[in-house]
């Protein structure tokens, strides 16, 4: 898998960020020193020490190596990967890790160039595989749209590419992680049919959703629903008066029933959506998870109850 997609762009990285990586490449040597004799360092005691960047990775990971390696997630339930500001911790964590597993086209901007300067294990950007067809980013052709986990199907990609990279790096538990991978990718394949099966219940005049920002598209792709956002794939952009305009007439013109929000991004997009429903007559049709799982607590802790509840969310609406 080509390395180079999941690097941060510098054009694409704020001022504070640049800050913040400044700081983290100067300060880890130091910190590197004192993680060397420190007793409680993870990874020491001889499993693998594997870093997820983001929660649906940190899942799938956990299914395929929870027994045998010690899985490390960075971003928590809830934060959202595209405006993530990394910690100091991160770099250490990664620098640590035997094994980093990404997301990769650019999704975790804030991590990308931490990952390229202080990963000292290997890097699998999961989603750069060319069994995955990338849709473009309408407003940076350059990135494509990173949200392939959207894609039941394609999300069994990323179970396989985590696989084959924890049996690289540990041949001696190659079997418990085929067998891991066996019983997930069987559960994931009934998920992709079922999620097939309640799209297509809804009418096909109906097939319309609306959210904060675009994470949906291979979901739509997929599963035979259109999909519209306020703004594009990354939650760094703002919503332009012009969009809301266009996207409330386009409520009126093809009668959408409901309008979605989304649990990680910012304040202000919900709100943005909470207006246009207001404005158009169209229902709130509940709260989506996006770009991040929810809590232990919440109904999406896991990835395969984050499809469920989306999708049921979504027909609930919809019908």
């Amino acid at each position: 898998m080509p390395d180079s997609a999941c690097h941060t762009c510098p054009l694409r990285t704020p001022f504070l960020l640049t800050a913040v990586l400044a700081f983290v490449v100067l300060v880890l040597p130091v910190t590197g020193c004192d993680l060397a004799a420190d007793p409680q360092r993870p990874g020491e005691d001889g499993r693998l020490l594997v870093v997820a960047t983001t929660t649906m990775i940190e899942d799938l990971t956990q299914r395929l190596a929870g027994d045998v390696a010690e899985v490390r997630g960075i971003l928590r339930p809830g934060e959202d990967p595209h405006v993530y500001r990394p910690r100091p911790a991160d770099a250490e964590l990664i620098h640590r890790a035997d094994l980093v597993l990404a997301n990769g086209h650019y999704f975790e901007e804030g991590l990308g160039r931490i990952i390229d300067q202080q990963a000292t294990g290997t890097v699998a950007h999961l989603a750069e595989d060319e069994r995955i067809t990338t849709l473009e980013d309408l407003e940076d052709a350059a990135a494509p749209d990173p949200h392939c986990w959207f894609n039941v199907a394609y999300f069994m990609y990323y179970v396989e590419n985590a696989r084959d990279a924890l049996i690289e790096l540990d041949p001696d538990n190659a079997d418990h992680y085929r067998k891991q991978a066996e019983v997930y990718l069987a559960e994931l394949d009934e998920l992709h049919a079922w999620v097939g099966e309640q799209i297509a219940s809804i009418p096909s005049e109906q097939r319309v959703m609306v959210t904060g920002h675009d994470a949906f598209q291979y979901f739509g792709r997929a599963y035979d629903i259109e999909v519209h956002a306020i703004i594009g794939i990354s939650t760094e952009q703002q919503p332009r008066p012009d969009d809301i305009r266009q996207l409330e007439q386009l409520v009126r013109d093809r009668g959408v029933q409901a309008l979605f929000f989304e649990s990680s991004i910012s304040h202000a997009l919900n709100q943005a959506i909470r207006d246009i429903a207001q404005a158009t007559g169209a229902t709130l049709g509940g709260e989506l998870y996006s770009d991040s799982l929810g809590d232990e607590d919440s109904p999406a802790s896991t990835y395969i109850d984050m499809v469920r509840y989306n999708v049921e969310t979504i027909v609930t609406a919809l019908k």
